[in-house]
């Protein structure tokens, strides 16, 4: 099969996208790349479900590096059989969608229907400048018409912009590790190493409890519920945790088969344990 060049593939396209990357500090390679895969895997997801015709044909093309900035154009390979116009309206939308995702994320709303995969898309191109002090990045729309090229923008965000989006995503990952985990509805779970303080959703507490049905061995507790760590750590302030079961709806995070820790999602009651004085 022929490839495509670059000046060829933005002859042929009708519309691109370029990423200007302004970093305060060096990006690691791992990040560079990642940024582009990110990109790349959003524009393949988007061809997938709206273009399948063109599914896998997007191309990544970094066209220029200079000091403490990195410009890429995002150049779609275009099969013989789709339209010049009809290529740049493809373009355009998929422009469209990329901006509302990111600017979603940056104000706090998750993706609707979104799967880990495509969260980690949108994450990965968000990493290079989430890591960097005070990065900016910018996404536009590059159009060929009669009367020359049209560039508008698609969005800008800074670094704080991306750290405020990637906390997002991950808070919407955190809640389909819960839907994705091995449920054990109304489990009894009782307390060996309790904490008080609220930590937050999706942290290590530091604390350890144990579910019998699933091991004797004290496990760590990772709270998938803001409401349910406010409960519980309520009632350890009243009461006497070790002569206490509470019945939790609780996911079993396993490595290799074996259980590791716990994410409580749901307290319904507790009941004061037999045989205790």
């Amino acid at each position: 099969m022929h490839k495509t060049n670059y000046s060829r593939a933005v002859m042929k396209s009708g519309a691109y996208l370029t990423l200007t990357l302004d970093l305060s500090e060096p990006v690691e390679i791992e990040e560079f790349a990642r940024v582009f895969a990110g990109i790349g895997g959003m524009f393949d997801d988007f061809l997938k479900r709206e273009h399948p015709e063109m599914h896998g044909t997007a191309n990544l093309y970094v066209r220029e590096v200079r000091d403490g900035s990195i410009v890429a154009d995002l150049v779609p390979s275009i099969p013989d059989m789709i339209g010049y116009a009809d290529n740049a309206l493809i373009v355009l939308s998929f422009g469209a969608l990329f901006s509302k995702r990111v600017r979603n994320f940056i104000a706090g709303k998750w993706m609707e229907k979104a799967t880990k995969s495509q969260l980690n898309h949108i994450t990965d191109a968000l990493t290079a400048v989430a890591t960097d002090s005070k990065g900016e990045a910018t996404v536009e729309t590059i159009e060929f018409r009669e009367d020359g090229e049209r560039r508008e923008l698609v969005v800008r965000f800074s670094s704080k912009d991306a750290r405020a989006a990637v906390e997002i995503i991950q808070d919407q990952k955190r809640s389909l590790d819960v839907k994705e985990g091995v449920d054990e509805p109304r489990a009894l779970m009782t307390f060996e190493r309790p904490a008080r303080s609220i930590i937050g959703v999706g942290k290590r507490t530091g604390e350890k409890a144990v579910i019998e049905k699933v091991t004797t061995k004290p496990l760590p507790v990772i709270y998938a519920s803001e409401m349910a760590e406010q409960s519980i750590k309520s009632l350890f302030q009243s009461e006497n945790v070790f002569k206490q079961g509470f019945i939790v709806d609780a996911n079993v995070e396993r490595k290799n088969g074996k259980p590791v820790a716990y994410r409580v999602t749901n307290l319904h009651q507790t009941i004061d344990l037999l045989g205790e004085d």
